[in-house]
């Protein structure tokens, strides 16, 4: 599926130290919810229902006009292991030609290359360039592409191209598998003919359930994406302007300056749909670079009310934010202890280590905990420059993990002061 996240320029460049209105939700510092349930019963029993009726309509025409390129001529028991053994490897390749595709629509309509996973496999470009990383993220695993343009020209348009591309990919490598599967039946060569009829029926398969409109694991289906944009209604509207959002953080344009009307149109209709839980995120980064942190709080505790429609490492990202919202303020015990909690409950996340890293430097620096809030901010200044999914630097993540690292540093070097250790450097 195309990633087109609206809250990849997230930044801000309020100071570090910030006066709060005692009245603000900032200042009640609310303990983190309890994690997500999972989906109700019956949204699991739809999607299961779906997946069956895809199977199911595979496996009629299969049988139908194709059950001989499924019987191995004169194999045993080992052979059909081997066969069964080679699913997992040929899923990789179906969903990679998916992905791939994906990325070859945006490079067509003007895209810039950003991101291409598929299983464990993961490459990003960052500020310093393409990069290979593993990917440990299940929810990641199905595989995820993103090719997005520099500018928003004509931005609904391309992107439908990019996101159409992955399924049209799926449907002609289901075609060209088949046709080979039969060629290599009827030359006799029975190895070629049952994998290519695997690898025909494994992208026969992710077409059905991508060309779907739906939702799964938190994202839109391609084909739920391609409709939202075309239609021309409100939500295609939220859409288009949720993609302008994104180009432009992106393009390296900080969140206080993007188009105040956008940023509206963004969080419009405000219906917890994902389109308006992204929109949410975005408007909190804009609020949050301007400096008023009680109209950042506000849009986060939207995310935050609908995050069990997030993928997981969207979550992970919301509820780091808001710890480093919590830090930031002044040192209250009760807001601190807060603050952690929210941290704590975030969990690991690989797919954008610098943020969890600021907001873990944060909240260390708060506990009073100089020395391990400075190599926090290092790995976070690290992690923003090698592990970041944008080509250019997110200068609030710099900035704040720089004034972390400067504060730090200070305080440890006056703690060693008074006690007579060695000094930090920073």
């Amino acid at each position: 599926m195309p990633l087109v996240p609206a809250t990849l320029g997230a930044c801000g460049k309020v100071d570090l130290l910030v006066a709060v209105d005692p009245a603000s939700p900032h200042a009640a510092a609310p303990a983190p919810p309890a994690p997500p349930a999972p989906p109700p019963r019956h949204r699991t029993a739809v999607a299961a229902l779906l997946l069956a009726g895809a199977g199911a309509l595979l496996g009629y025409f299969g049988a139908r006009y194709a059950a001989v390129l499924f019987v191995p001529a004169g194999g045993g028991v080992g052979y059909k292991l081997t066969l069964l053994a080679t699913v997992p490897l040929l899923w990789l390749l179906v969903v990679g030609i998916h992905e791939l595709g994906h990325l070859v629509g945006g490079w067509l309509t003007g895209g810039r290359f950003l991101l291409f996973i598929v299983g464990p496999f993961q490459w990003r470009r960052t500020p310093a360039g393409v990069r290979f990383a593993w990917n440990r993220s299940l929810n990641l695993a199905g595989g995820l592409a993103s090719c997005l343009p520099a500018d928003d020209r004509d931005l609904p348009r391309r992107i439908a191209g990019m996101i159409v591309a992955g399924p049209l990919a799926s449907a002609l490598l289901a075609v060209a598998a088949g046709w080979m599967s039969a060629w290599a039946a009827a030359a006799g060569i029975h190895v070629a003919q049952h994998l290519a009829m695997i690898v025909a029926l494994l992208s026969a398969m992710i077409f059905v359930v991508t060309a779907l409109p739906g939702e799964v694991g938190g994202f839109k289906t391609d084909g739920r994406r391609f409709f939202a944009l075309v239609r021309g209604d409100a939500r295609s509207a939220q859409e288009a302007a949720l993609l302008s959002l994104t180009v432009s953080g992106l393009g390296g344009t900080r969140p206080a300056d993007y188009d105040p009307a956008v940023v509206a149109a963004a969080t419009s209709p405000d219906d917890g749909s994902l389109n308006a839980i992204y929109g949410h995120f975005s408007a909190f980064s804009h609020q949050a670079d301007r400096g008023d942190l009680a109209a950042a709080q506000a849009h986060l505790d939207r995310v935050i009310a609908g995050e069990a429609r997030l993928p997981p490492f969207m979550r992970s990202l919301a509820r780091a934010e808001y710890a480093w919202l919590l830090a930031i303020a002044p040192a209250d015990p009760a807001v601190v202890t807060r603050a952690r909690a929210w941290l704590a409950s975030a969990g690991r996340n690989d797919f954008d280590p610098a943020t969890t890293l600021r907001a873990d430097a944060a909240v260390l620096l708060a506990e009073g905990r100089a020395a391990e809030a400075a190599a926090q901010a290092r790995a976070g200044l690290h992690a923003l420059e090698n592990h970041s999914l944008a080509p250019v630097k997110n200068r609030f993540a710099a900035d704040q993990l720089a004034a972390l690292l400067a504060r730090a540093t200070l305080a440890a070097s006056l703690a060693a002061g008074n006690s007579g250790a060695r000094p930090l450097s920073a």
